[in-house]
């Protein structure tokens, strides 16, 4: 085995000059190379997509929400979700919400905004205050707003609204409101729509009592999924995933098209060391054919250019690993490929490091190798020495 070893890396390293065993077997790796670097490129950019609309939906919408069945107000010391509270606590930081459609108006400027009121706002939600402050708290008179809702009002940090309900009722409940904070998504159904107040000037501008709210909404405290308790009728539970459902679907209806394109190249690379080992038996026939008369076993000397197609794959998986993670590196610190914020929610190409990924297609690209050399490795099975080194 030793022997099949030394034998396998000197057709690979060959000290002759010109060697054609050498260079066929760089060019394969150059090539696996190539194709294993586009499919984990693939892998990232699909994976860093999903990670990144994931994180800035649920910095919004929460880990989750609890509302009343039909829509009704819930009472804050309600006793049905207390021990639920309770129990979600420990991973959870939950909180009542208060939200409501309203119009808000700057001079001759006005648009339509989703009101939402609450104790403190998330902690991943970027926000670019008026005066810096060590808690995402506000106060009454306050709002935290999107920016491209602020550009569509003309107003910036500093500028007082009018926000008034829109309910339809005859009394009119109009609130003047300080915009001491802008925040910037990416998400449109976000940043032009949804506005952030105190829960006290929510609850009296669309006519909530002080101990009423819309529901609860529930942020994760821990970086990993935790378990949801169940929560009873009449009130219904919903996490952010499952209100972005058809976003979810459409990411995974992606993906396998995009690894299936994208394996292919991988592909082309396992048949060049079909090609190229087919190749290189043909050129050491004569050097075979001399081992395998002094005794060599034909199974050793087949394992030799299996060896040799397993380190193509070694190399090849390492090379395009590497290549991979130079890229996802420049990127996310260059920012070098950019994209339309309007079309994909961000402002440029996403990658995040699957590791599981990078494994399956590492696992995967050395067996793919190992079966591709056994194939053209079989005709040293049928070599007759005496053919091999007739013309030598």
């Amino acid at each position: 085995m030793l022997l099949s070893f030394r034998l396998a890396f000197r057709y690979l390293l060959s000290p002759q000059k010109g060697s054609f065993s050498s260079f066929a077997s760089w060019l394969a790796v150059a090539g696996l190379g190539i194709g294993i670097a586009a499919l984990m490129l693939t892998a990232c950019i699909i994976h860093g997509f999903e990670t990144t609309v994931s994180r800035k939906i649920s910095s919004f919408d929460g880990t989750a929400r609890i509302q009343h069945i039909l829509g009704q107000p819930i009472s804050l010391s309600e006793n049905k979700l207390g021990s639920f509270i309770s129990e979600a606590n420990t991973h959870y930081d939950v909180q009542p919400f208060v939200r409501g459609m309203s119009m808000v108006r700057s001079g001759y400027h006005a648009d339509g905004v989703l009101i939402e009121g609450v104790n403190k706002l998330s902690p991943e939600l970027l926000i670019d205050w008026l005066n810096p402050r060590s808690q995402k708290q506000l106060k009454k008179g306050e709002i935290v707003m999107g920016r491209q809702l602020a550009d569509l009002l003309k107003v910036n940090r500093g500028n007082t609204v009018f926000v008034e309900e829109l309910a339809g009722k005859a009394t009119r409940r109009i609130k003047s409101l300080t915009v001491v904070g802008l925040y910037h998504s990416g998400l449109s159904e976000y940043d032009k729509t949804l506005g952030y107040v105190s829960i006290k000037d929510a609850q009296s501008l669309l006519g909530y009592d002080e101990d009423t709210a819309t529901g609860w909404v529930l942020f994760s405290k821990e970086t990993f999924n935790q378990t949801l308790p169940d929560i009873s009728y009449p009130y219904v539970m919903e996490t952010w995933r499952q209100r972005h459902a058809l976003l979810f679907e459409w990411i995974q209806i992606q993906r396998w098209p995009a690894f299936i394109m994208f394996g292919l190249i991988a592909l082309v690379g396992i048949v060049n060391i079909i090609a190229a080992l087919a190749m290189i038996i043909v050129e050491k026939k004569a050097q075979v054919g001399i081992l395998v008369s002094q005794g060599f076993p034909k199974s050793n000397m087949q394992m030799v250019f299996m060896i040799q197609g397993g380190f193509i794959g070694i190399m090849g998986g390492l090379f395009g690993g590497l290549a991979t993670l130079g890229i996802i590196f420049l990127q996310l610190k260059f920012e070098l490929f950019t994209i339309s914020e309007e079309i994909y929610f961000m402002d440029q190409i996403p990658m995040s490091f699957d590791k599981p990924m990078f494994l399956l297609i590492l696992a995967l690209s050395y067996i793919l190798c190992m079966a591709a050399s056994w194939w053209p490795s079989k005709a040293i099975l049928r070599l007759k020495p005496a053919q091999a080194l007739l013309y030598e």
